[in-house]
């Protein structure tokens, strides 16, 4: 349990939150209410993506750890 639980947050820390594809924020005003809209839409994607890309992983290791536990029973 110890292992899944390392193998579980050196996951969490080593993947980067704010990998998405990001909308182009840069042609505006840096304190309008448009890039702060755009800036918010692009932290609230790259969050569904990993929370996404963390449940699946998660997954896999949990059915890897029940195959062991049936092979050894």
């Amino acid at each position: 349990m110890k292992k899944i639980f390392i193998i579980l947050i050196f996951y969490l820390f080593s993947t980067n939150i704010l990998i998405a594809d990001e909308h182009k924020c840069s042609g505006m005003k840096k304190l309008s209410k448009e890039y702060l809209a755009c800036t918010a839409k692009n932290i609230k994607e790259g969050a569904v993506k990993k929370k996404d890309q963390v449940k699946e992983g998660t997954k896999k290791i949990f059915n890897k750890v029940k195959t062991k536990i049936k092979k050894n029973n």
